[in-house]
This record gives C-alpha cells, sequence and structure tokens, in this order.
C-alpha cells in the first residue's frame, strides 16, 4: 500500500449503515451498528467488514483494530431472519446456503487472526454464536460486566462455526471446550475472564474508555514487535519447541534492522520513555 492509499483520519458506514468505520490517530474501529436487532452477522456486513480488514492489514498506519457494538449487545448471532428464507429452500439448497455463509465466517475469523495488528474487542451484552467466534479469534478481548458469550449454534442443531473449534479449546483445553460448544449456555463474564477467554472484566460505563486506553498503549508500542509476537503465537499452535526457537532468533534479526529497535535501546540507556515512529520500520 502507497502512502496514498493509505485510510485518513475519518469515518464512514457500510452495509446500508449496518456497520460503523471509523480510522482516528492509528487506531482502526469498526462498530457494528443494528442495535434494535442487537447486531447480528448479515452477510453484508461480514462482506464489508473482511474489505475493510483487507484494507487495515497493508495500511502502516494503522497500529490497532477494536471491535465493538452499538447499543446493548456485541454482535448476538447470525442473521436468524434471513436463516427462515431457508425454510423455503429444499434441503439441497439450504445446505449450500448455510455452508456458504459459514465459510464465509470463517474467512473471516482467519482475516481477524491474521491480521499484523492487535485485535481489541470491546463486547457487552450477548455475544452469541459467531460474536462468540470473534472473541475467540481476537488477541484482547475487554468484557463489560454485562457480556454474556455463549456458542448457541446446537440450539438450532447446528456446529459452532468462525473457526470456534480450533480457537476454543487451545485456549480453554478440550473438555471445558466440549462443555461450552455442547451445551451452548451462556458464560458470565468473571468466568470468562478464570478460563482465558476474557483479558479484562470492567463495569459497564467503563467500557469504551478501558478500552480506548488499551488501543492507544497498543497504538504507542512498537509495530515490528507486537506484528511478530501475533505471528510467532499464532505459529507455535503447530511448531516443534526448536523450530520455534528458531523463528523466534528469525523475527529478532527482522526486528533489530528497524528504527524501533535503535530508538527503544536509545531510550532505555537515556533512561527516558521510547518514542516509537508510525511506521515501526
Amino acid at each position: 500500500m502507497t502512502a496514498s492509499d493509505a485510510i485518513a483520519d475519518s469515518e464512514w458506514s457500510e452495509a446500508e449503515g449496518g456497520l460503523l468505520l471509523r480510522v482516528k490517530e492509528g487506531v482502526a474501529y469498526a462498530t457494528f451498528n443494528r442495535p434494535e436487532a442487537r447486531n447480528p452477522m448479515a452477510t453484508p456486513i461480514r462482506l464489508a467488514l473482511s474489505k475493510f480488514l483487507e484494507r487495515v492489514k497493508d495500511d502502516p498506519g494503522i497500529r490497532v483494530l477494536v471491535l465493538q457494538g452499538a447499543g446493548t449487545s456485541f454482535v448476538a448471532g447470525g442473521d436468524v431472519k434471513s436463516f427462515a428464507q431457508g425454510l423455503k429452500m429444499t434441503a439441497s439448497e439450504r445446505s449450500i446456503d448455510m455452508e456458504s455463509r459459514a465459510a464465509g465466517a470463517g474467512v473471516l475469523s482467519a482475516q481477524l487472526a491474521d491480521l499484523p495488528q492487535p485485535v481489541v474487542v470491546a463486547a457487552r451484552g450477548p455475544a452469541a454464536g459467531y460474536g462468540a467466534s470473534m472473541i475467540y479469534a481476537a488477541d484482547f478481548v475487554i468484557l463489560s460486566d454485562t457480556a454474556r458469550i455463549s456458542l448457541s449454534h446446537v440450539g438450532l442443531n447446528l456446529v459452532p462455526d468462525g473457526g470456534a473449534t480450533w480457537f476454543l479449546p487451545r485456549i480453554v483445553g478440550p473438555k471445558r471446550a466440549a462443555s461450552i460448544a455442547m451445551l451452548g449456555d451462556p458464560m458470565l463474564p468473571d468466568e470468562a475472564l478464570a478460563i482465558g477467554i476474557a483479558t479484562q472484566v470492567v463495569p459497564d460505563g467503563e467500557l469504551e474508555t478501558v478500552a480506548e486506553a488499551l488501543a492507544r498503549r497498543l497504538g504507542a508500542a512498537p509495530r515490528a514487535a507486537l506484528t511478530e509476537i501475533k505471528q510467532l503465537l499464532q505459529a507455535s499452535y503447530g511448531t516443534g519447541l526448536k523450530d520455534q526457537a528458531n523463528a523466534e532468533a528469525a523475527a529478532i534479526g527482522r526486528c533489530v534492522r528497524t528504527e524501533d529497535y535503535v530508538e527503544g535501546l536509545t531510550a532505555l540507556l537515556e533512561k527516558r520513555r521510547p518514542r516509537f515512529g508510525a511506521s515501526g520500520a
């Protein structure tokens, strides 16, 4: 991406206003904006968010992505009203339709996991179905004390989508993952924090303030190091110890080539706070 392609500080909407997008001071915000329906993940919203992530990924000026929901919900699952159209289809047609939706959800979760920038979810109220899957895919999860997370798919005789069955066992272990996915019970914020799904639980009125503070802290950190750390953590799931250690060494080799490494070390020697550059170069 060239400098002219970078997203300047701005606000706009997509999917007929169902997704609000904003970039401000190096932080990208995506807000699900159908609060009257509890922010369902409808296909147009998913496609618009996917397109936005493609732009964010290659933008050196964007340091963090924040996902949040308007109103009193994060994302309360898929668009059930559109699911109902499947009742008018043949079983084969319905199968193709739902499989396509689930495949799209998987693509979006993979984009979040592969995004070079840290992904922060700030959630209140219901985070059900794919809303829960996005929480599992994020790097940081700040929950309001009103949040309720549930893999509710089983209630419709469906399996979780959006990579939930990949993320969840790695976060909480296989037996706890089976309980969460097979029973579909809502999870309270304190339990989510205790088992490693959430990174922080805050009073509802403080959610945006805390998320903003975290985004700014991450935005002030050196981008190259955060990107390398995220990639190393992802790779560790399928890498042996020796290969992982070699990958860490190679990442350090890349990091020390940057001006941010020089600035960080110089600041340490001079006993001052580092001032990392916008590009992390």
